[in-house]
């Protein structure tokens, strides 16, 4: 009886949700967190990515990104001047966007562990849906989260396309 209460306190902690306050903001998918008066941790979003805010390997792989989405887009014909650009800038719009109107708010979040990197990988409702609604972020395939999420996800990537918004958008 008791092993079984005891899963059950550790199941529902793997499901608990916390609340933290968004002290600082890297970029679109990663930001600090602070859980009431303790020292605030790197968290980066699941299962989405936003395109980076500073050159680096990853850009090469946003402009594909990008490619697929306008593919007959001329200026990918210079893939590595005014598309480069545009993908930095994009990702600006998306870290813009989180600070404007999440920086110092309290948010709810779920934690599924650390990354590669050391970041905390975290789910905040609010933020996720709201950065692919705007066409700010795309689904990235997790299999940690809910089937439910994974499809409101699609659902909203869809409606950010067929609405020209933020990555969507005409460039």
């Amino acid at each position: 009886m008791k092993k079984i209460i005891l899963m059950m306190a550790l199941v529902a902690s793997l499901f608990a949700w916390e609340s933290a306050t968004i002290t600082h903001v890297s970029d679109g998918d990663t930001v600090w967190l602070k859980v009431g008066a303790g020292k605030p941790f790197k968290a980066r979003l699941i299962a989405i990515d936003t395109f980076e805010t500073k050159m680096n390997h990853r850009v090469f792989k946003q402009l594909e990104t990008l490619k697929m989405i306008h593919p007959n887009n001329p200026q990918h014909k210079d893939k590595y001047s005014h598309t480069v650009k545009k993908v930095l800038s994009l990702g600006h719009k998306a870290s813009d966007y989180v600070k404007s109107g999440y920086l110092y708010k309290k948010v709810k979040f779920h934690s599924y562990g650390k990354d590669r990197y050391g970041r905390e990988l975290v789910w905040i409702d609010v933020l996720n849906f709201s950065l692919v609604r705007q066409g700010l972020a795309v689904y990235y395939p997790n299999n940690q989260i809910s089937k439910d999420r994974k499809k409101y996800l699609l659902k909203l990537s869809r409606e950010a396309n067929l609405e020209k918004r933020g990555i969507y958008k005409r460039f």
